[in-house]
């Protein structure tokens, strides 16, 4: 926060003695990649004074490890966090309509004047969506946040707690809930970062290419506004309902005993079937 604080006040001097609108969309992206750039130099730091491997705590990229299964888990979280964001924002929308339109109406992508250099802010939202979040969220929530909690209060609060935290940090906290979930698990499974990290970036990319299809066809029933959300609201339930059998059984079969190591602590090149 006091990093995210530091450089929102450092952003807005600077728009303050240029001609940048300091409310321009640009600066989103910017504050994000250095808060969470910052924050993990801060971590690798304190990592190397502490006499802490790095490496261990990645891991090695695994050899021979079956992608084609895992592709599969990060379509399915992608259909449960479609499902169960727009049941929660539809729930919302019987509360604070308004707050939930803003919401819908959001975009990710901007052209023409809506920023002052529209390439620029695309190329740093993709850049971000694609390797900033998904390694940097990655090493902090699962190769720090989990270790640390799971040394202080056991494997299984670990796992609850900072997906629940990771879920918070994001608009949609059921959906972004499972997902850290899921990553944890992946990570505790495989005994590296490299796979959750991957699997993140997929997932970035696949919601990438939904905003861009539906923005493209001018015929998708893709929930949008407030009117279609609670025209369409159903279609959550679909998904959620497609997704959630695997999801499930995936937890079920991974979720670690309490006496269980991590992954800085046992053999990391043992990769777990």
């Amino acid at each position: 926060m006091l990093i995210s604080l530091a450089i929102g006040f450092v952003l807005g001097l600077f728009a303050g003695f240029s001609s940048f609108n300091p409310k321009d969309p640009i600066f989103v992206p910017l504050i994000y990649n250095l808060t969470f750039i910052l924050l993990s130099a801060w971590a690798i730091k304190r990592l190397r004074y502490l006499k802490l491997d790095l490496k261990r705590l990645i891991g090695q990229f695994p050899n021979r490890y079956p992608w084609l299964p895992t592709l599969g888990i990060v379509i399915a979280i992608l259909l449960f966090s479609l499902g169960s964001g727009q049941l929660f924002y539809y729930a919302l929308s019987l509360l604070n309509p308004s707050l939930v339109e803003s919401l819908l109406n959001q975009k990710t992508f901007y052209s023409g004047s809506e920023t002052f250099s529209p390439v620029l802010y695309n190329l740093l939202m993709v850049f971000t969506f694609l390797v900033v979040a998904p390694v940097t969220e990655e090493f902090l929530f699962r190769g720090i946040l989990l270790h640390r909690w799971t040394t202080k209060w056991g494997i299984t609060p670990a796992l609850i707690i900072s997906s629940i935290l990771f879920g918070l940090l994001h608009a949609n906290i059921v959906g972004l809930f499972v997902f850290g979930l899921m990553m944890a698990l992946l990570y505790i499974k495989t005994r590296t970062l490299i796979v959750p990290i991957i699997c993140h970036s997929l997932n970035n990319l696949a919601a990438i290419g939904l905003e861009l299809a539906s923005r493209s066809s001018s015929t998708t029933e893709t929930v949008d506004t407030l009117t279609q959300l609670q025209r369409y609201w159903w279609v959550g339930i679909i998904y959620v309902a497609l997704a959630a059998p695997w999801l499930f059984m995936f937890i079920y079969k991974s979720w670690p005993k309490q006496s269980s190591a991590m992954p800085y602590f046992t053999d990391t090149d043992a990769i777990v079937k």
